[in-house]
């Protein structure tokens, strides 16, 4: 076909209204039968018909009286037809499906440990429920998850503590417990639990990597007094190092119940309490308050979804 204004030869135009009814016409053998399908009149399907034909300069379908039979033209473009239109019910599909959080993509940041407790749950809960959504997922320090949010490269962090970021939006989420990790042949793991005043003539080793910093204010909170304060060594090295070094009775170390998923032969856990009970540490969840992705609205309902408290876990206990 020739563009008049032009002189060039440019192509038919098919529209999808074109493939819907010459495909609905061979599913059927009959004009009469696809527009009843399609809910038109029969002299609308064949004019559109007719109009495509006439627009490629062939002909689609041999008619008679007994229906309509496609020719070898057809035949071929049906089958493309069936094609395109499977596509682009796939594109709709995966459209309306990024609209609500079921499709697209989720970047979260952490920097707690995922071998147990409710954030993992949290991430294969949602995952099981959305599996269309490709879920990142990102370990870094607290500094650089909070920059990597402000950029817009990551959708959610987690971090431990008390809400202290008022330029984004948060949902306070579960607490963990506090336990100490202790050399086996220590004379506290014959308890059930410590308390903290069992702690106060202790050497502890703190990893200066997060969590850490944390759990150390902690400590600090609860045996720091005018003019005393712990015995604190601290290492830069990561949770297993650590606790090796307990295992090597170098001293002993706080973490948070989900990093005691790390087991070592001569290392065992204690729930650490004071006089109100066990001592627990904060989730916060930020986002920022602009960040528009439907998945992200369906993972903060998972997280909303997540027990207060994380559960004890198995932890070793020496009768």
């Amino acid at each position: 076909m020739r563009n008049p204004s032009s002189g060039r030869l440019s192509a038919p135009s098919v529209e999808v209204l074109h493939l819907r009814y010459v495909a609905a016409a061979a599913d059927h053998s009959s004009f009469r039968r696809a527009a009843t399908t399609l809910n038109i009149t029969q002299p609308t399907l064949s004019k559109h018909i007719r109009e495509l034909e006439n627009r490629l300069g062939v002909l689609l379908f041999k008619r008679s009286t007994a229906g309509v039979q496609l020719t070898a033209i057809g035949k071929d473009f049906v089958d493309s037809a069936r094609r395109v239109l499977a596509e682009l019910e796939m594109m709709e599909n995966r459209a309306k499906a990024g609209r609500v959080g079921d499709a697209g993509r989720l970047d979260i940041g952490f920097y707690a440990s995922l071998s147990m407790g409710p954030l993992k749950d949290a991430i294969l809960s949602f995952a099981s429920r959305h599996p269309d959504v490709e879920i990142n997922l990102n370990e870094e320090s607290r500094a650089s998850l909070i920059s990597l949010l402000d950029r817009g490269a990551l959708d959610i962090v987690v971090l431990l503590g008390e809400p202290n970021y008022p330029d984004y939006a948060h949902k306070s989420l579960w607490s963990d417990r506090i336990m100490v990790a202790l050399p086996k042949d220590h004379p506290l793991v014959a308890k059930e639990f410590v308390y903290w005043t069992d702690l106060k003539n202790e050497r502890f080793l703190m990893s200066r990597r997060d969590p850490g910093p944390e759990i150390q204010d902690i400590l600090l909170s609860k045996l720091s007094s005018p003019g005393d304060r712990p015995r604190i060594k601290q290492i830069k090295a990561n949770r297993g190092l650590v606790l090796s070094m307990v295992e090597g009775n170098r001293g002993i170390t706080l973490n948070c119940e989900c990093a005691t998923g790390i087991l070592l032969q001569g290392v065992l856990f204690r729930e650490v309490r004071d006089g109100n009970g066990p001592t627990r540490i904060g989730y916060v969840a930020y986002w920022r308050r602009n960040n528009d992705n439907p998945a992200l609205k369906q993972f903060l309902n998972v997280l909303q979804s997540r027990p207060v408290a994380a559960p004890p876990g198995n932890l070793p206990h020496t009768p």
